[in-house]
């Protein structure tokens, strides 16, 4: 959450994926000072940019509602636009206290957004008594699988990954479980102390990292949505010397 003259703007922890082609809401909800209860602006407007091409500029935006600020993209402000990972949000908005304040929040344009797999019923699966450990605020483990779908994204590109070319949900879907009861335990043993759940924690930790460095999905280098043969890994290879087949590397065309 970024802090700007004590204004919070309230984002999730991704760049926002806009669906080509399809209207959409985009909104935003502001707090001041961290307080609980978003503020009431005075005003906003909203500039999309691609790149370095507007595709709506400095147009007035809605504000109050269910939210601090909101727009509506119809379906012809995207439909001609390439695929890309470089939209870029800036919201002025004047709060209730007569801060003016511009936010951004980057984007990527898909042709359709990664959807996550894991349910309750997934990890209960892997430990059938895990509810008997859900802290009595709260009626569900969605607020963990959320987290983790959030860092497993997050992974997916700081590894040069961009989440919405990936075709298979299901190749990701031990990564997101492994995220998700690494995080539950972790939590814990705020309550209990270290011990089994720290165990368990450090357990699904290590489970997660040899998972990522192991799978591979049909990933949509080319952007044209149709899965091929090949599959690529998430981590790329690292190569310390010249790869078998590479002038310079002592072996050309494996002989």
């Amino acid at each position: 959450m970024a802090y700007v003259n004590g204004v919070f703007p309230d984002f999730s922890a991704l760049p926002r994926m806009v669906v080509r082609g399809e209207a959409v809401t985009l909104s935003l909800n502001v707090f001041v000072d961290d307080s609980s209860t978003k503020d009431t602006l005075a005003s906003a407007t909203l500039t999309l940019k691609q790149g370095s091409a507007t595709i709506i500029d400095a147009q007035t935006a809605t504000v109050g509602g269910s939210v601090s600020a909101s727009y509506g993209l119809t379906a012809g402000d995207t439909s001609s636009l390439s695929l890309s990972d470089n939209l870029l949000e800036l919201w002025t908005v004047t709060t209730s206290g007569g801060d003016t304040v511009t936010i951004r929040r980057s984007g990527h344009l898909v042709r359709h957004a990664l959807f996550p797999l894991v349910k309750d019923t997934d990890l209960v699966a892997r430990h059938n008594q895990l509810d008997d450990i859900r802290p009595s605020g709260l009626s569900n483990w969605l607020e963990y699988i959320k987290t983790a779908w959030e860092i497993l994204n997050r992974d997916l590109i700081k590894r040069g990954k961009r989440p919405e070319l990936v075709l298979d949900s299901y190749a990701i879907f031990d990564l997101h479980v492994y995220m998700t009861l690494n995080l539950i335990f972790r939590d814990m043993t705020t309550f209990v102390g270290d011990g089994r759940y720290h165990e368990m924690a450090e357990s699904y930790s290590e489970a997660y990292k040899v998972e990522f460095e192991t799978v591979q999905f049909h990933y949509d280098s080319d952007l044209d949505g149709v899965i091929t043969e090949e599959k690529e890994a998430a981590t790329p290879s690292l190569w310390l010397s010249a790869p078998v087949g590479w002038y310079g590397s002592g072996t050309w065309g494996g002989l």
